[in-house]
């Protein structure tokens, strides 16, 4: 892509005057999808369509409400920061998600820091989701998609001489909720420097019927500096980046946030040796030291019930990759290094001899490599690829106090400390995608891959029955499982893009059957049984591998109805169940359409743009039986957004943007919504947590 373009999409991004904008282009012929969600795509694809992600426009702290935009995406949601991307019915680990290029590894076993916690948005920021089948270049184990997050060091380089920077000042209520960014990036010929703050805080959100969502509060910090050189054919860059998270609700977990410190890294060089041919290689990493607790942001029954968990994680990782021109496309060869290690230790803050070593060092280390090969021809566009991955863990020993005071304990201890917990995965990735230019109106897609996830850490050391599910949270207590086998999807999608004046219509159709997938399953270890009985009044799930089936569709539909208006609709469905038994995949999003309507005018010469959205949720009665899941219903909100550019002089302006999010105040809960774990409030225990009521927020952003 021309250098004049990046810099193009650089501005757009910092400056972006649309609020959940919808727009689609066409830039060269490869066959991989993927849809831009926060700035402009610097990949080389065709069928970007682009969602204007900003500080100006977010309701909820992660960015999420705005990823739940695209096709096939909702958020699963157990507190305010803890929003894990469900893509097509899969959600936590088998979703990768990397923040600049770096792989995070999470210092909570319950992805209370979950990847998307981490984002902080800068100038050149994008996030590209691929839709359906994703190419192996992608990253390991993408078995459930990719979310990749990052600023493109290129158009940094392209940028114009100067000083460049934003400000955005936001109020959401109730809840007095506030939110304050900016970002400054000033450029030489050679060089850039940039920096990047963020500061958010809210107190509890309200629901449709003025009742107090329970622990929806939360307070974040973070900045970011990053800098690069270049000189002649040579580009080096290097980002660092730091997020405070204080207290912070949690009410689908059995715990609150105390607070997150997570620090990461980048240093990355790109050699370009010619127009089409170049190498890259990155270093990264990123250290996260997490607390929580029971009984500093919610009441417990007694003192000696009090739970404090302090866990960390410190994670390294190198990536590269060889790109050259063959043929007609190019061929792509890629190598991936990681290690991260996990430590976990319960407390009890009112007694001082109670101890339980969660997980001690923990690890897992990955090697991969690759080869992809894109295809372009003037009658269809392919990409194929493979990846070899081995994974290997381990885990040190386990430990508590009540191994003197309790047989079944000592029985789960000794049992888990004489096992061989060093383990191999070697697994095989293939992925195949062809876009058949049938006319100029019509392409038609084909694509199929073997996409494999090896188990995580938390699945397979958890010797202690615990409440440990990586943001499940079905509120079941569960055992991890050393004899673990790693998960193998085989995915077919099949889908069209017909194009028709100004609209374009792309349905996508998908069968995805997963072999060994990993769930939870009654345990049949006594011990186990016994520990769990005692502490929580139910037995345990322990971690197995069984096989699933997920199927449905997805399909946009974007156009304008007059040279002023223009109308984007987004509709998602899924199917999921379990092979071994007759029974529904936990916690799956139903059906969703999402239609906007955007009019742009002018209000005394000032640009104004005004967007109505509705979103229409259906019912959702498939629902997992042995998870005592329980139903959902239907539920219809309507969103309105206006933006107003006050002062445009072409180097800077002035914008106010005002939403009104749940116009009618409706009283609802979305289905990918947690369980109320906390007491005492006005939200039952056991309850889903509601969606928030009618919320006001107004913002006000100035580039220049």
């Amino acid at each position: 892509m021309k250098y004049s373009l990046l810099a193009f999409a650089v501005t757009a991004a910092c400056t972006s005057a649309n609020v959940y904008a919808n727009t689609s282009e066409f830039i060269d012929s490869a066959s991989t999808e993927v849809i831009t969600v926060i700035g402009s795509s610097l990949n080389n694809v065709k069928d970007i369509e682009r969602e204007a992600v900003t500080a100006a426009t977010n309701i909820d702290a992660d960015f999420g409400d705005q990823l739940a935009l695209l096709p096939g995406v909702s958020i699963s949601r157990n507190g305010p920061v803890t929003g894990l991307i469900q893509y097509r019915g899969l959600f936590g680990d088998r979703v990768g998600v990397s923040v600049d290029g770096v792989d995070i590894a999470g210092a909570g076993p319950n992805s209370m820091d979950s990847p998307l916690s981490h984002v902080l948005p800068e100038p050149g920021l994008t996030a590209t989701l691929y839709r359906g089948i994703v190419p192996v270049n992608a990253g390991v184990q993408t078995l459930g998609g990719k979310l990749r997050i990052s600023a493109d060091a290129a158009s940094l380089f392209a940028l114009g001489s100067g000083i460049t920077g934003s400000a955005n000042s936001s109020l959401i209520a109730p809840g007095s909720g506030q939110q304050y960014q900016g970002n400054v990036l000033y450029k030489t010929d050679q060089a850039f420097v940039s920096g990047a703050f963020m500061h958010q805080q809210r107190n509890e959100r309200e629901s449709g019927d003025n009742i107090v969502i329970p622990n929806s509060y939360y307070q974040r910090n973070g900045g970011k500096v990053r800098l690069g050189y270049e000189w002649g054919k040579h580009q080096l860059d290097a980002s660092y980046q730091q997020l405070n998270t204080n207290e912070s609700g949690t009410p689908a977990l059995a715990m609150d946030i105390g607070f997150i410190d997570a620090a990461w890294y980048r240093v990355g060089y790109r050699y370009n040796a010619g127009e089409a041919e170049y190498f890259t290689i990155n270093w990264f990493g990123n250290s996260n030291q997490h607390a929580m607790d029971n009984f500093s942001q919610r009441m417990i029954m007694s003192e000696s019930m009090a739970r404090e968990n302090n866990a960390d994680a410190i994670a390294q990782g190198l990536d590269a990759k060889y790109v050259m021109p063959l043929d007609t496309g190019e061929l792509e060869l890629g190598a991936y290094l990681h290690h991260a290690r996990n430590n976990s230790v319960i407390t009890n803050p009112n007694n001082g001899m109670f101890f339980v070593d969660n997980f001690t060092n923990a690890e897992r280390n990955t090697a991969s490599i690759y080869a992809q090969w894109t295809i372009n021809k003037d009658a269809y566009s392919s990409t194929l690829g493979t990846r070899y991955t081995r994974v290997s863990m381990d885990a040190g020993e386990a430990g508590s106090n009540m191994v003197m005071m309790n047989p079944a304990i000592a029985t789960l201890v000794n049992s888990f400390n004489a096992a061989d917990r060093d383990k191999n995965y070697s697994m095989l990735d293939i992925a195949a995608t062809t876009r058949y230019h049938a006319s100029d109106s019509l392409d038609i897609v084909l694509g199929i891959s073997q996409k494999n996830r090896a188990p995580t850490y938390f699945e397979r050391y958890t010797w202690l029955p615990l409440g440990i599910s990586g943001g499940m949270a079905d509120g079941f207590n569960y055992i991890g499982n050393l004899e673990l086998d790693n998960e193998t999807a085989r995915k077919i999608e099949v889908g069209t893009d017909f194009n028709y004046e100004s609209w374009t219509v792309s349905p996508r159709f998908f069968y995805q059957d997963i072999e060994d997938y990993i769930t939870g399953s009654p345990s049949t270890n006594m011990a186990a049984n016994m520990v769990s009985s005692m502490m929580a009044g139910t037995e345990p799930f322990q971690w197995t591998n069984t096989d699933a089936v997920i199927k449905g569709a997805d399909i946009t539909v974007q156009g304008q109805l007059s040279d002023s208006v223009s109308l984007r609709a987004v509709a998602t469905i899924q199917h999921g169940n379990r092979d071994d038994i007759d029974d529904a995949l936990f916690r799956i999003a139903p059906e969703h359409l999402t239609t906007t309507a955007q009019w742009n005018t002018q209000v005394f010469d000032a640009p104004l743009q005004l967007q109505l959205t509705s979103e229409l949720a259906g019912a959702q009665n498939h629902v997992s039986a042995l998870q005592n899941e329980a139903s959902t219903a239907g539920y219809g909100l309507v969103h309105i957004t206006g933006l107003v550019t006050l002062l445009d002089s072409g180097h800077s302006n002035l914008q106010v943007t005002a939403t009104i999010h749940n116009l009618f105040d409706k009283e609802y809960a979305q289905h990918t919504a947690g369980i109320n774990r906390v007491m005492n409030t006005d939200v039952e225990v056991g309850e889903r947590v509601p969606g928030a009521g009618r919320e006001w927020h107004l913002s006000l952003s100035y580039r220049f």
